[in-house]
């Protein structure tokens, strides 16, 4: 490991909580790799003082920027200065980068990330019908970078209705095309279903979604980061589902999340 020194950067990673997150684990391990002098630290903050602590960044020379995670994504992204096109789309925002002036412009990696994951995985979301549960701000990027590749057509559900009903519309309008639903036609052949909620986290035991609904064949994939099987992703495996995990995705999106907040000069 590099020793950090007073010439050490780093990079905060803000949720609440925080003790799940692999992100700065899986950092580390990169910057160890390409003797970057640059650690990821972990902090634990609460809805009310995300925004003093965003305000902070702008002030601390040395920091890079941040990784935002549960539930601070949609707040990141109403306080950055600058916001990318996707993030104003979906109007969340997990990557923040410190500009030299301190500004922060923002920009999201969900849903590239869960892409990535599953090409690397074998699956291609090209013409498929897939299942989202979520609605929230990692759930909207995932389910704007699905229509992007190609999903022939999206179901949304969230426990708050209008929620998943308000993200349905949103897409619609971008993709005209996709038929982006919030419940599940008769016809449905559904290859993928991602749970984009935090239900499963912490040893959670409640399923996301029922397994018995899904063909054997449909691949079962979770962004829960820890534990990386879920009781939901343990059951599926045990029917006979191939599965994917939250630290698949957490890997596959790394370089989009470096190559950001160091201002594109680091990717790997």
């Amino acid at each position: 490991m590099i020793p950090v020194t007073g010439a050490t950067r780093f990079i905060v990673m803000l949720g609440d909580p925080i003790a799940q997150v692999k992100t700065p684990t899986v950092f580390q391990e990169w910057a160890t790799a390409n003797g970057q002098d640059i650690i990821m630290v972990p902090m634990r903050v609460s809805s009310t003082d995300l925004s003093v602590t965003l305000q902070a960044i702008r002030g601390w020379a040395n920091c890079c920027g941040a990784v935002i995670t549960y539930p601070h994504k949609q707040a990141a992204a109403a306080a950055v200065d600058h916001a990318s096109r996707a993030v104003r789309m979906v109007g969340a925002c997990n990557v923040i980068r410190r500009e030299p002036d301190g500004g922060l412009s923002g920009d999201i990696t969900d849903g590239a990330g869960f892409v990535a994951a599953l090409r690397s995985n074998g699956f291609d979301p090209l013409g498929q019908d897939i299942q989202l549960i979520g609605a929230g701000g990692a759930g909207s990027a995932i389910a704007f970078a699905l229509l992007e590749a190609g999903t022939a057509r999206l179901v949304i559900r969230d426990q708050r209705p209008q929620q998943a009903e308000t993200l349905c519309f949103e897409l619609k309008e971008l993709f005209p095309k996709v038929p982006v639903l919030t419940e599940v036609p008769a016809n449905f052949d559904c290859a993928l279903i991602c749970n984009a909620t935090p239900v499963g986290m912490g040893g959670d035991a409640a399923h996301p979604w029922p397994l018995e609904t899904l063909a054997q064949t449909c691949l079962v994939a979770d962004i829960v980061p820890d534990p990386p099987m879920t009781a939901w992703l343990n059951a599926a495996e045990k029917c006979g589902h191939k599965v994917q995990t939250g630290p698949d995705m957490v890997k596959a999106q790394l370089p989009a999340v470096v190559g950001y907040i160091l201002n594109h000069s680091q990717r790997s």
